[in-house]
């Protein structure tokens, strides 16, 4: 096992079936939120050097991410903060230090790059949410959808 930075796109490729495990996992509209990634979008933030990924891997299988958007915050302009947009480690790889570790090294890399803050978002009632004040975060906010 290892984790490694890759190319978005790529890994979306390599990835196909793990996202769409993903999205039928943990989407809370199933049928508004179809997989579709917006490559252009991740492309762009990634040569602008805005966005990084993180890639999992058995052997050469990718089994979790983690992707994050690099950006300032609109009211504290001053505050660089790496945002994640999705985190999934296959639930096989669940119950290994892998997840962990793929959390551990985003920070890492997120504070390399500058980041005084990384934030995440998570399902209710998950493994991971019940981790995450174990490691030191603090829920900031909370975040409600509605269905128009």
């Amino acid at each position: 096992m290892h984790i490694k930075l890759v190319k978005t796109l790529d890994t979306i490729k390599d990835a196909w079936g793990l996202l769409e495990l993903h999205r039928n996992e943990l989407a809370t509209y199933k049928d508004l939120m179809i997989l579709n990634p917006d490559i252009e979008k991740y492309k762009a933030l990634e040569d602008a050097g805005k966005l990084f990924t993180l890639a999992l891997y058995d052997e050469e299988r990718i089994v979790g991410y983690s992707v994050f958007i690099l950006t300032t915050a609109l009211h504290y302009s001053d505050l660089n903060i790496a945002s994640n947009d999705i985190l999934y480690v296959h639930p096989d790889y669940r119950k290994s230090k892998w997840g962990l570790e793929l959390i551990n090294m985003s920070e890492r890399f997120a504070k390399d790059k500058g980041m005084k803050m990384i934030t995440w978002h998570g399902k209710e009632n998950t493994i991971f949410t019940a981790l995450m004040p174990k490691l030191g975060y603090k829920i900031q906010d909370i975040t409600f959808s509605k269905v128009l």
